[in-house]
């Protein structure tokens, strides 16, 4: 994560005109970066597991589909600029994403919508992020970067899991003067396998009788707008 990748060999000239793409106050310096932006979250397709003791009057729900529409995005980092076009930070962002429909597999009737009790699906992650900036000599400056953390989602029934979570991004920043950027960007990110409800280690006769909701993954396309303090 943090091993020196050299991708260009910033001659003294390029950083001496760097007024134009990354001034000197923006390199080798701590900075702090705050931005919202707009998310659409992959649909879900999930299996229910019941305890096998259980006994049901009339046959189980198998399964349902969730179908995930869009939502709002806030995050907050605070990173490292080593002045050679690599840059580190950690991250907190939080996600929340409305949701179209619940539809619920019946054996007997079939795909039937279902009631819920939230109205949205709501996430917070910790990632740990690099980026590679490419300097030029113009107040534009390309990145990509990525990014590896923790995941922590509550599903339309307030039933959280957590997952481990990867991301890769891919924007551009605008030098503004006195340390500060502005970032646009897009971020796909996608978890584990996502658990809900009791775990199936937990099914025994005096246990839950469930379900286990299990299947698919978080999986979100994001257009992020953030601002850049180096100090």
């Amino acid at each position: 994560m943090r091993s020196v990748l050299i991708l260009l060999a910033a001659a003294g000239a390029g950083l001496s005109s760097a007024a134009f793409a990354q001034d000197d106050e923006a390199l080798g310096t701590v900075y702090a970066r705050a931005g919202v932006g707009y998310s659409f979250v992959s649909d879900w397709g999930q299996d229910f597991t019941y305890n096998p003791d259980a006994v049901f009057v009339g046959a189980p729900l198998t399964g349902q589909t969730v179908e995930n529409g869009d939502g709002v995005i806030a995050g907050f980092a605070l990173g490292f600029d080593y002045a050679d076009g690599i840059r580190t930070e950690l991250e907190y962002r939080y996600a929340s994403t409305d949701l179209d429909a619940v539809i619920v597999d019946d054996p007997l009737q079939g795909p039937t919508p279902a009631t819920f009790i939230n109205d949205d699906v709501t996430g917070h992650f910790l990632m740990s992020n690099f980026y590679f900036d490419f300097a030029n000599s113009s107040p534009l400056t390309p990145y990509i970067g990525g990014g590896v953390g923790g995941a922590f989602i509550e599903n339309e029934n307030a039933q959280r899991d957590s997952a481990l979570a990867y991301q890769g991004r891919a924007g551009v920043s605008y030098t503004l003067g006195g340390g500060l950027l502005a970032d646009l960007e897009y971020v796909y990110l996608r978890t584990q396998k996502l658990s809900f409800g009791p775990d199936i280690d937990d099914f025994e006769p005096s246990g839950p009788t469930g379900p286990n909701i299990s299947g698919d993954r978080y999986k979100s396309s994001s257009v992020m707008m953030s601002l850049r303090k180096h100090f």
